[in-house]
């Protein structure tokens, strides 16, 4: 008996093991998300890659704009690629989205160009003051994209990746914490938030002193004292749930950011050709630019309403405040223009593009 038993045993052990040898090859057979041999394998397999941002998952560019289109590319390609979203810095920091991005250690993410100074240059002409004109996001988001489709000088600055669209945010307002900006006095001597270069210099020319630090961490720095404010879009104070340090926002259409979503160039080449064309086609560039700028619009307008129902004040600049702002802060303007020529690049044609595009939406 006992001999008999250790036999059966013996067998049982081997057909278990079979069976999980076999459902490994099957496992892999069918696709692994990131098992591809080489370019173009998505064919008969399914895909899926790893997508990261900086932002909570209840961020709105999360909801509206990068999960619908994960959805949108698994049902274009009957689930052949997908990709899985990382929020929350899970695959690297503000700072490093996009190197990250460029080494593989994600294949796709969303971040703003301004945490990395001086990557983009050129791109960067729809930083400059006031140029947003009173334009919604959606619209700003038209304008980057389409730069990006006719400078092949604005292409190049993205030439280590593929970038799937680019947007803009609703245009950005101060926000402070105690003290008022009624007029341009006002926001002298301030320690503001910046999030780029563009609008670092921005807040210079007004004679605040610009903080540079990732949108995450504005709660803590102005609930602390670090910062009195910032400047920023509207959409961002639901979006970093920032209602209780927020006490007064004062409208100007002062500047915008712009935002990349790209891919490592090795992952998109996993895909196959048949499917890059379908994602392509019906999503990247302008589409997907558009409804991450009015994820924007549609936050802004939540965000404004939640402020003002727990207390924020909304002030709008007498237009000969608003006129001193903007003398103030040519100097930026005239600045970018100097400094994009001394690359070799004509800088007046493509700002005078932008506010072309600017005015003709």
């Amino acid at each position: 008996m006992k001999h008999t038993a250790k036999k059966y045993s013996f067998f049982f052990i081997f057909v278990l093991l079979a069976m999980l040898i076999f459902s490994g090859c099957s496992s892999n057979s069918a696709g692994g998300s990131d098992e591809s041999k080489g370019s173009g394998e998505s064919g008969g397999k399914s895909i899926e890659f790893k997508m990261g941002h900086m932002n909570s998952p209840d961020h709105v560019q999360d909801k509206d704009s990068m999960t619908p289109f994960s959805e949108e590319v698994a049902k274009l390609t009957n689930n052949r690629v997908k990709f899985k979203i990382y929020p929350g810095g899970a695959l690297g920091g503000p700072k490093e989205t996009y190197d990250n991005i460029v080494t593989g250690i994600m294949d796709a993410g969303w971040g703003l160009q301004g945490y990395n100074a001086g990557k983009f240059p050129v791109h960067s002409v729809l930083q400059l003051p006031f140029l947003p004109d009173g334009k919604s996001g959606a619209e700003l988001s038209v304008v980057a994209q389409k730069l990006y489709d006719e400078f092949p000088e604005i292409q190049k600055e993205y030439s280590d990746v593929k970038l799937l669209w680019v947007h803009a945010a609703d245009p950005y307002a101060i926000i402070t914490k105690g003290k008022a900006v009624r007029s341009f006095e006002d926001v002298k001597g301030l320690k503001l938030r910046t999030p780029s270069v563009e609008a670092g210099e921005m807040i210079k020319s007004w004679g605040a002193t610009p903080v540079s630090l990732p949108a995450p961490e504005i709660y803590d720095a102005m609930q602390k004292g670090v910062i009195d404010g910032g400047v920023l879009p509207v959409a961002a104070i639901k979006d970093f749930n920032l209602f209780d340090v927020v006490d007064y926002v004062t409208i100007g259409n002062f500047n915008t950011s712009i935002y990349y979503v790209a891919m490592n160039k090795n992952s998109w080449n996993k895909i196959s050709p048949e499917d890059q064309k379908l994602i392509e086609k019906e999503l990247l560039g302008i589409p997907m630019a558009e409804k991450s700028g009015k994820a924007f619009d549609n936050q802004r307008a939540l965000a404004e309403k939640e402020a003002k129902e727990k207390g924020t004040e909304f002030i709008t600049l007498p237009d000969s405040e608003l006129e001193k702002f903007k003398k103030a802060s040519e100097v930026v303007t005239k600045k970018w223009l100097s400094d994009v020529k001394d690359k070799g690049i004509d800088s007046q044609k493509i700002y005078d593009r932008a506010v072309e595009l600017i005015k003709g939406n």
